[in-house]
């Protein structure tokens, strides 16, 4: 069974996403994948309250590099951003052969991107600093980068579809709606100007999804909102 972390953010943004992307793991996986929802938390004793936030550009953006310690360095697990929706089987990702990395993630235009991870959560722990490191640390993301770009290895490119790229919708895996601007749900701490997705079809592929999820009677998980964010958004 599949261990999914995925950044949300906390004050109900991005539920229609929540909703979304848990529906299209659960329809196209075969064993019911265990998720769970990072966001931020005013209980600075929880794994996910109590961090420096001024430079993210998301409400979750340090939150994956505490998903090993989350996981007691146990096992694997599998990071997610909550713009994504699933269309392949979860354990196939859950199950490649990580050829002895501590992490995989996918190349775009020469860089790794991290917003999918499967980690390898024993031996990503030599390489990420303990949680309260993590937790002060203000320019955590560029950080993190440069491990990543030093010890991660590279799964196929369509665990991780950013917008579409050029690829035909039956050849993508999971599709992330990376640009902001143009997410369908538009998320309201999102403070820049939104606009229209590039590619029609791929934001009707949102909208369809979420109608299946709405008819099938799913809802966002509940939970005590946290108020005002202290990020720079995009």
């Amino acid at each position: 069974m599949a261990r999914i972390f995925v950044g949300t953010s906390a004050n109900g943004e991005d539920s229609e996403a929540e909703l979304t992307l848990e529906y299209s793991l659960r329809k196209n996986s075969s064993c019911a994948p265990e998720i769970i929802w990072m966001r931020q938390m005013r209980d600075t004793s929880s794994i996910w309250g109590g961090w420096n936030t001024k430079k993210w550009h998301t409400p979750f953006t340090g939150f994956r590099w505490a998903i090993p310690e989350a996981c007691e360095f146990q096992g694997r697990a599998i990071y997610m951003d909550v713009d994504m929706i699933n269309f392949r089987d979860i354990d196939e990702l859950f199950t490649i052969d990580m050829h002895d990395k501590p992490f995989m993630v996918r190349e775009y235009n020469g860089r790794l991107e991290t917003s999918v991870i499967l980690f390898d959560c024993n031996k990503s722990q030599q390489y990420i600093p303990p949680l309260e490191i993590l937790k002060s640390t203000e320019n955590l993301s560029q950080k993190m980068q440069q491990i990543i770009n030093k010890y991660a290895g590279k799964f196929d490119p369509r665990w991780n579809c950013l917008d579409g790229e050029m690829r035909k919708v039956d050849d993508i895996w999971i599709l992330h709606y990376t640009k902001m601007a143009s997410q369908p749900w538009h998320p309201a701490w999102y403070r820049g100007v939104t606009e229209a997705h590039a590619r029609s079809d791929i934001a009707l592929l949102w909208h369809q999804l979420h109608g299946e999820a709405i008819a099938a009677g799913c809802k966002a998980p509940e939970y005590e909102p946290f108020g005002k964010y202290d990020i720079i958004g995009k």
